[in-house]
């Protein structure tokens, strides 16, 4: 097929995640990059070889662009997004889909009315590392799943990042920066969400500011829940348990386990694309009195079953391909709306001290088609 020409408003610190290996993704043409710092964007077009540097309504205008990737701070996903529809561009926009259920319900009407396709990252569920242990769940190798543990803590970002003051504003915190790996992953291997229990506090009213020095000067107001943790029932019958913290040190949770009535898959870390799922079934042992402790047995690397150079353009390439054919994507508005109407549930439930019902639906992402290392990506 023609590439899918995309045009990219936002150059901040996610950029590179996307272009870095864009060439892998021969079905995609970068045509311009926009951002309200004029000095950033030609920098960055430069340094990637893109051939517009824009304001973003220039590109919004520009009608090479067909495809609007949008790289935008969380709380100008659905505006920027909004944009982009009523100028008729398709739109993937980071994770948050949008801060709230009523601004991602625009962004479909809106979708809807112009007849152009919305979706939402994250796209490692498209990586091998996913896609391996989804195969492994379809294929029967732990049985039915039961349930989920999965978990993303740390100490926070400030010690690291440029602009940390929108993460601890509403609309953000753990749940909807790093929540939306869990669960995303979570309903590609076991469906759609019914209903969510939650405790989501905050530890502090302020941080202490960093400085590049390695001193503080100062605080950040912390505006929403740091520390969340919760349960999800699927209408598949299966349960999770999820943890996400900027209140954590370190420790020795895995990120992603999932245990079936024959057995149990440690899959790789849900924000990268690449890693290769362990297996482990279920053995004699384990129904002793003295039960095989925790890690122990025989636990087994598995082989990938998909191409593990993905990286983050793999869900513009899969995007591409579904405008192409008249197909909705994977990431597609419908299965975005779901993920973050179970994401905000998490501080909703805390609130009102009670289970909070899932009122959208979505389908189950289909998989991918197994490729080895040198074949094109396949979407099919």
């Amino acid at each position: 097929m023609d590439p899918i020409r995309v045009g990219i408003i936002g150059v901040g610190n996610v950029l590179n995640q996307y272009l870095d290996k864009i060439g892998v993704h021969p079905d995609v043409e970068i045509v311009a990059l926009a951002d309200v710092n004029a000095e950033a964007v030609a920098k960055r077009a430069a340094e990637y070889s893109v051939p517009k540097a824009l304001t973003p309504d220039e590109l919004l205008a520009d009608p090479a662009v067909e495809l609007v990737l949008n790289l935008t701070p969380p709380n100008l996903h659905a505006p920027v997004t909004l944009q982009a529809i009523s100028a008729g561009k398709h739109v993937l926009s980071e994770k948050p889909f949008a801060t709230s259920l009523e601004e991602a319900q625009q962004i479909l009407d809106a979708a809807r009315a112009a007849g152009v396709k919305v979706g939402s990252a994250p796209t490692t569920f498209l990586g091998s590392g996913m896609q391996t242990s989804r195969k492994l769940i379809d294929d029967g190798w732990i049985g039915r799943p039961v349930a989920v543990f999965g978990s993303f803590a740390n100490r926070g970002y400030e010690h690291w990042h440029p602009n940390i003051d929108p993460f601890y504003s509403p609309g953000a915190g753990p749940m909807l920066d790093i929540g939306p790996y869990l669960v995303t992953n979570l309903v590609n291997f076991l469906g759609p969400a019914k209903r969510v229990s939650a405790s989501a506090p905050r530890s502090s009213e302020t941080r202490p500011r960093p400085t590049a020095d390695g001193g503080y000067d100062g605080v950040i107001d912390i505006k929403t829940p740091t520390h969340v943790t919760g349960s999800i029932d699927f209408e598949s019958g299966a349960t999770a348990t999820v943890i996400v913290s900027w209140d954590v040190w370190n420790h020795n949770l895995p990120h992603l386990e999932i245990y079936g009535t024959s057995g149990s898959i440690a899959a790789p870390n849900p924000d990268h694309f690449s890693g290769a799922p362990i297996l482990r079934r279920g053995e004699p042992r384990d129904l002793a009195l003295d039960m095989t402790p925790p890690g122990g047995g025989d636990w087994r690397e598995t082989a990938i079953t998909h191409r593990d150079d993905a990286y983050r353009g793999i869900g513009l390439a899969e995007f591409g391909h579904a405008i192409r054919n008249g197909l909705e994507p994977r990431t597609g508005g419908a299965f975005a709306y779901h993920v973050l109407e179970v994401l905000l549930a998490f501080e909703k439930s805390s609130e009102l001290g009670r289970h909070i019902e899932i009122e959208s639906t979505c389908e189950r992402p289909r998989p991918l088609p197994s490729v080895g290392p040198h074949e094109p990506y396949r979407f099919d």
